[in-house]
């Protein structure tokens, strides 16, 4: 993530709806990924910087959801992009569902602007919706007895209860997962969106199955074969996650996730200058030596405050082949 600033110089974040210090209001435009301070005009909000550009607000903005994001002004309409992507939303009769649908759209926000920033494409011939679904488990008056969070046909469904503490909790328990987070599993579904877009049914099928194997192999079966045996033994040399091991798409987007992850952190490092100025078109291995670097810091900085390693992963020369193949797909 970037640094932003407020045209005062106080330094503002990316959620923030206004600054701090002198009280302005603030916007963030996802074309142009920067946090701007906002100026009334006579029918819009105007950038203090650029006034020549006109922005609404969108209409998330006031309630509890507090998105903080633009839309142009002569779009003529009220939901920014991220906001409109939802098609269903848990019942908001309960003041919980209320706290999970921003944190959900919290979430997706962080995610979209991690694929702005790498210039993929947020609309396709498909489209791209998200669910955001309870079951019995967490509203004994809804009728789906089970959510499964997924992907199919550009409809991302996520379990609502995901937005909860202790649901993560519990999942990342049941499922081995101690590094899921939210953010993460938005990452992972977006991956195997992408999946469909940028390599099924193109030219790098068949490089990704020499990489990630065969994702014809019957799916359903293969899942329930890891979830009754569990993650091969020596599941690191190949994969970057245990979850992984279950199937080629899994990998993919499990490996999808770990390189938005990684991308998105050394942004993040480059802007506190924690690591020298990188261009775009700089090979992989210079990317990953980057990252490797930053993450020993990571790792003893978080021990230094009585927290497990905030990197516990190993990347394997396969698991870089994968990652690597990923970076070359979007460059």
């Amino acid at each position: 993530m970037r640094r932003f600033y407020c045209n005062c110089g106080q330094e503002v974040f990316f959620d923030n709806l206004f600054c701090g210090a002198c009280g302005h209001l603030l916007g963030f435009d996802p074309d142009t990924q920067t946090l701007l301070t906002l100026l009334p005009s006579d029918v819009a909000w105007q950038s203090a910087s650029e006034p020549e550009k006109t922005f609404v607000l969108c209409e998330h903005r006031e309630h509890e959801l507090q998105c903080n994001w633009l839309l142009p002004a002569e779009l003529q309409q009220t939901q920014c992009v991220s906001c409109a992507m939802t098609r269903t939303i848990p019942v908001l009769s309960s003041s919980l569902n209320w706290r999970r649908w921003r944190t959900l759209e919290a979430a997706k926000r962080r995610m979209l602007y991690g694929l702005v920033g790498l210039n993929l494409p947020l609309a396709t011939r498909q489209g791209l919706v998200f669910d955001f679904l309870e079951d019995k488990r967490s509203n004994p008056s809804v009728l789906n007895e089970h959510v499964l969070s997924g992907h199919g046909q550009g409809v991302i469904t996520i379990n609502a209860a995901e937005a909860d503490a202790s649901y993560l909790e519990a999942a990342k328990e049941a499922m081995n997962e101690p590094y899921r987070t939210l953010l993460g599993h938005f990452r992972h579904e977006i991956g195997h969106f992408y999946w469909e877009t940028l390599v099924k049914d193109s030219p790098k099928i068949n490089p990704f199955r020499q990489l990630f194997g065969d994702e014809q192999q019957d799916y359903s079966r293969s899942l329930e074969e890891y979830y009754a045996n569990g993650p091969d033994a020596n599941w690191q040399a190949n994969y970057i996650s245990p979850y992984a091991c279950a199937h080629p798409l899994e990998d993919w987007a499990e490996t999808w996730a770990h390189y938005l992850l990684m991308m998105e952190t050394l942004e993040t490092a480059l802007s506190y200058d924690l690591i020298a100025k990188q261009e775009q078109d700089r090979l992989f291995s210079n990317w990953l030596r980057e990252w490797m670097q930053l993450v020993v810091v990571m790792n003893a900085l978080s021990r230094s405050t009585g927290n497990t390693d905030a990197y516990p992963f190993v990347i394997s020369p396969s698991v870089e082949r994968k990652l690597e193949f990923i970076h070359d797909l979007l460059h």
